[in-house]
C-alpha cells in the first residue's frame, strides 16, 4: 500500500481501513455528517478544527513529524525571493547585451540574501 499524500488522503485511508461509516465518524468526531463528507472528500471549505476533530476519532496523529527552524525558513525565503530578483535583474541585464557570468550572479544572490535577512522581516515575505 503506497502512503497517503497529505491529511485528507490519510483520513479517507484511515477510514476506509477502519470501515467505519461516514455517518459513525460524525457522531464520534462531533462533526456534522456533511462537514465529514465535505473534508473528506478534500473540499477546503471545512475549518481546521472539524479536521483534527475527524483525525482525532480516527485515531490519526496530526502532529508534524518534522518542524523546519524558523531561522532555516527564513533562510529559504530570502533565498528563493534573492533568486527571483538576480533573475530579473539577469534578465534586464540580457536585454540590454550586458551579460553577467555567474559567479557574480551567485555573488548577487548571496549579498540580496543578507540583505533580504537583515532588512524588515516584512520585506522578506512581500510580494516582487
Amino acid at each position: 500500500m503506497t502512503q497517503p499524500r497529505n491529511i485528507i488522503e490519510t483520513l479517507r485511508d484511515r477510514r476506509t481501513r477502519l470501515a467505519m461509516p461516514q455517518e459513525e465518524l460524525s457522531r464520534r468526531s462531533g462533526v456534522s455528517l456533511s462537514t465529514v463528507k465535505r473534508v473528506l472528500s478534500g473540499e477546503t471549505r471545512a475549518g481546521f478544527a472539524s479536521v483534527v476533530a475527524i483525525a482525532h476519532a480516527l485515531g490519526v496523529d496530526l502532529s508534524p513529524k518534522e518542524v523546519v527552524p524558523a531561522d532555516r525558513m527564513r533562510w529559504r525565503q530570502a533565498r528563493a525571493k534573492a533568486e527571483r530578483l538576480v533573475g530579473m535583474v539577469q534578465a534586464t541585464s540580457g536585454l540590454e547585451s550586458q551579460g553577467v557570468d555567474t559567479e557574480d550572479i551567485r555573488l548577487m544572490i548571496d549579498r540580496t540574501v543578507l540583505d533580504l535577512l537583515r532588512g524588515p522581516r516584512s520585506a522578506l515575505w512581500a510580494a516582487i
